[in-house]
């Protein structure tokens, strides 16, 4: 049986996928954490790269049923969002998390096509929520913004 080309290109995402989760295993490696911390910045993306290796590894072996490639619209929006990932990666370091969260998920929203006027008052939300949740709910610290510190 022939597979068509919407098996091919769950197998690409797939082996993407896997590159990724395999590079932000490998990176996570490098966060430090301070004095006393039972769980450092690098258990967040261990925890998350995990389960993504394995997903994307089932992802090449049993590709999906969907027959069809996406348009070029949605392809374009899925390279964004990659492009806009390693930005964020490499700006949270020297920005900050809440400038570099906050222009991430504003453009991400943007992205999957919300307004501006949507997507502001929601990525500050978000940002303000993802925040929260990592610094005082799980005690992870987060890095702090040029010449703020908490």
């Amino acid at each position: 049986m022939r597979e068509g080309v919407g098996a091919l290109g769950d197998r690409i995402a797939g082996g993407l996928l896997l590159v990724v989760a395999a590079v932000a295993w490998w990176l996570s490696h490098d966060f430090t954490s301070g004095f006393g911390q039972t769980i450092g910045p690098g258990a967040f993306p261990r925890l998350v790269s995990v389960p993504l290796g394995l997903l994307s590894l089932y992802l090449i072996i049993h590709p999906g049923v969907n027959q069809r490639w996406p348009e070029r619209s949605a392809l374009f929006r899925q390279l964004g969002l990659l492009v806009l990932l390693m930005i964020y990666a490499g700006l949270i370091q020297p920005l900050g998390f809440l400038p570099t969260a906050l222009l991430t998920v504003t453009l991400m929203i943007r992205l999957f096509g919300a307004t501006w006027r949507q997507a502001l008052p929601f990525g500050g939300l978000l940002t303000v929520g993802l925040y929260l949740l990592f610094e005082f709910a799980l005690g992870m610290p987060l890095p702090d913004m040029p010449g703020l510190n908490w």
